[in-house]
C-alpha cells in the first residue's frame, strides 16, 4: 500500500530547469494531481497514530502497540515488546541481552500463543564469535525426580552481526519452547559454545542464567494489556499519539 495524502499537508512548489518554460506550479488541497506529479517519489515519512499500553511488572516492562493511519483506520497488526527490569537501551547487558517481541493480527489471531512470541538474544563478547555458535539452555542436574536425564538442552544458533563486527551476535527461539522445557524451574543456566571441529572439542565462550519467572510474568500480563489496548483504540484519533513514521519501517 502506498500513501500520497502527505501532498495535502503543505503547498508544493516545483521549479523547472533553466532554459525551460519558467513556471511555478502550486498544488492546493482542492486540486487534482497531474499525471507527472502522481509519479513523484514516496515521502520519507507518513503520519500515523500510535496507540500504546505499558505495564511495569516486578521483573520487567511490557508494552503493546497498535498503528492506525492518519484517517484513523487500522494499519497492520499489533506489536508486543518486553525488556527486563532495569534495561537501558544505551548499555545492553553483556554478554547476553534478552528481549521478547511479537507481531500479530488482532482479527485473525484472537489468542496469543507463547510459541509465537520470539525470544531475541543479543550476545556481546570481548573476543570474536565463530561463524556459528550455540546458545545452550540447560536444566540443572540432576533432573527431578530420579536424576537420570542430564544431557538434554534447548539450543539456538547465534551468528555475528557482520564480518566486521564479530564480537556481537544475535539469535532467536520461540518462548513457548523455552517455557515448556523450563517447566518446574524459575531460572535456567545458559552457555554460549563454540562447536567442536577436527582440531578439538567444544569451547565455552560465556555462561549465565535466564530468568524464566520473568518470561512467565510477561505472558500472564498479556490478556489484561490487550483489553486495555482495545479500550484505548476504540477512538484512536482521540486517545492515541499522532507522529511521523519513516516509510522504510512501514513496508
Amino acid at each position: 500500500m502506498r500513501y500520497r495524502h502527505y501532498l495535502n499537508l503543505i503547498p508544493l512548489l516545483l521549479l523547472v530547469p533553466p532554459g525551460a518554460d519558467a513556471r511555478i506550479i502550486r498544488i492546493d488541497n482542492a486540486q487534482t494531481l497531474s499525471p507527472d506529479l502522481a509519479n513523484l517519489p514516496e515521502p520519507p515519512a507518513t503520519w500515523r497514530y500510535t496507540c500504546d499500553v505499558e505495564r511495569v511488572l516486578t521483573r520487567g516492562t511490557i508494552r503493546l502497540s497498535r498503528l492506525y493511519t492518519d484517517e484513523g483506520k487500522l494499519d497492520g497488526g499489533d506489536f508486543m515488546h518486553w525488556n527486563h527490569k532495569g534495561y537501558d537501551p544505551s548499555r545492553p547487558d553483556r554478554p547476553l541481552n534478552v528481549e521478547l517481541s511479537y507481531i500479530w493480527e488482532p482479527q485473525s489471531q484472537p489468542a496469543i500463543a507463547p510459541r509465537e512470541i520470539n525470544i531475541q538474544v543479543r550476545v556481546g563478547l570481548d573476543t570474536d564469535l565463530p561463524e556459528v555458535a550455540w546458545l545452550q539452555i540447560q536444566r540443572p542436574f540432576p533432573v527431578k525426580p530420579h536424576g537420570i536425564i542430564d544431557s538434554t538442552a534447548l539450543s539456538s544458533q547465534v551468528f555475528p552481526y557482520a564480518a566486521y563486527d564479530k564480537k556481537n551476535g544475535h539469535g532467536e527461539l520461540p518462548l513457548g519452547d523455552l517455557l515448556a522445557y523450563a517447566e518446574g524451574y524459575d531460572a535456567l543456566d545458559w552457555a554460549l559454545v563454540r562447536p567442536s571441529d577436527r582440531l578439538g572439542g567444544d569451547k565455552e565462550l560465556a555462561r549465565g542464567k535466564l530468568d524464566i519467572a520473568a518470561f512467565r510474568e510477561a505472558v500472564a500480563a498479556l490478556p489484561a494489556l490487550r483489553k486495555a489496548l482495545a479500550k484505548k483504540t476504540a477512538a484512536p484519533k482521540t486517545h492515541c499519539k499522532r507522529s511521523l513514521w519513516p516509510n522504510h519501517i512501514l513496508y
